[in-house]
């Protein structure tokens, strides 16, 4: 709300939502992906609803290096996720293939920092 000294000259008022990309809630549409060699299913839904939001899409990762020490990486992956009316799902692959890359390249970096909590594999 502009005049509330909660928003910037813009109107916007910089809120920040996090999401989990590589884990999934029941009954969530999903879209398979090569992953660490094999195919597997991603949630779409952390990227619809920065589509939806017109929100960009910064992907965080923390690697444990030892003790106490941590590398954190922030990545840009999209300033904004446009999604065609016409070529909406395939569009949308490509927006999760590009996540799933990112996440493999940090996956093989440090695979005992990666906990996987749902089975990537089943029914892909």
């Amino acid at each position: 709300r502009e005049g509330d000294g909660l928003c910037d000259d813009t109107g916007q008022r910089g809120e920040i939502v996090a999401m989990l990309g590589d884990r999934t809630l029941n009954g969530e549409r999903m879209i398979e992906c090569d992953f660490l060699g094999a195919r597997a299913r991603f949630p779409s839904g952390p990227l619809l609803t920065a589509a939806l939001l017109d929100a960009p899409v910064v992907l965080f990762f923390c690697l444990h290096r030892g003790v106490q020490r941590y590398d954190a990486y922030f990545e840009l992956l999209a300033e904004k996720i446009e999604l065609d009316g016409v070529m909406r799902e395939a569009a949308l692959e490509k927006w999760v293939a590009r996540y799933v890359s990112r996440l493999e390249t940090h996956a093989r970096e440090a695979p005992y920092n990666w906990f996987n909590f749902y089975d990537f594999w089943k029914g892909a």
